[in-house]
């Protein structure tokens, strides 16, 4: 049968999508006519074999360049990169003459043949990405190499081997050194204060004042002064003793003679 923990870790590998275009091309291509590589040159840019969709998955230590059809969104070919960070160059070969050109190696995933074609960008940012990516996954594959012979390492070492667990019925005894000429009276204080010293005596001239007599705390507040001439303050008992204010004259013909003036006016109807 199948091994259940081999199961669930196969399932908690997620596959995550490192880079993604929607327009790309691919180009049949002949032969490389040099032992520097290959040139986009040679394959006529203009003229592409098919356009495609393009998606670089990496799941666990495996990474797949996967081209669909644009029109109907089927796979068209798969690109799997090798296990072994230093021969990635033999799936994905860049050319010598453009920043924009690649060479992938597709394999078909039932008779494991392969083709080489030719992967062309409309953009350089573009393929800018795409190395990224690539070069995202040659980074894991090195850190969870050097992390596996670190742990193989650890695991061969004498300190891998080393039981630090508390057998049954074990204790542990922790003793306290005492300071030269020590007593224990001494050492009860310094427990009990913390650092050995003196408690702090807060007296009168400290921070804080010392708290005022009973007497003086009891002591009715003085009365608040008397608002000085000038200061607008309301008075209302003053209101009550003061005569009332005489009547206005009132104008002793229509043409306004003898009629004191009112600031104010005259509101009434």
């Amino acid at each position: 049968g199948v091994d259940s923990k081999e199961c669930a870790e196969v399932s908690a590998m997620a596959s995550v999508c490192l880079f993604t275009c929607r327009e790309c091309y691919v180009y049949q291509i002949p032969p490389t006519s040099s032992a520097s590589g290959h040139r986009a040159n040679d394959w006529n840019v203009d003229k592409w074999l098919k356009e495609v969709s393009l998606k670089v998955k990496s799941e666990g230590e495996k990474c797949v360049i996967s081209l669909y059809d644009m029109e109907t969104e089927e796979l068209f070919a798969e690109c799997p990169l090798p296990a072994k960070p230093e021969n990635f160059l033999t799936s994905v070969e860049p050319v010598v003459d453009s920043s924009r050109y690649f060479v992938l190696k597709i394999v078909d995933p039932q008779s494991k043949r392969h083709a080489f074609i030719g992967l062309g960008f409309r953009e350089r940012t573009q393929s800018s990405d795409f190395n990224a990516a690539i070069d995202e996954h040659r980074q894991y594959l090195r850190r969870k190499k050097e992390a596996d012979a670190y742990k193989e390492k650890f695991a061969q070492s004498t300190e891998a081997q080393k039981d630090y667990s508390l057998k049954e019925g074990e204790k542990i005894t922790i003793q306290i050194k005492k300071s030269p000429g020590a007593s224990p009276s001494k050492l009860k204080s310094r427990l009990s204060v913390g650092d050995g010293r003196a408690k702090p005596v807060i007296t009168g001239g400290g921070l804080l004042a010392p708290p005022p007599p009973v007497a003086a705390a009891q002591k009715k507040p003085p009365a608040p002064a008397a608002a000085a001439q000038g200061d607008w303050v309301a008075d209302f008992d003053s209101f009550e003793a003061a005569p009332a204010a005489p009547e206005v004259a009132k104008a002793s013909n229509a043409g306004g003679e003898g009629f004191e003036d009112d600031q104010w006016g005259d509101f009434e109807g």
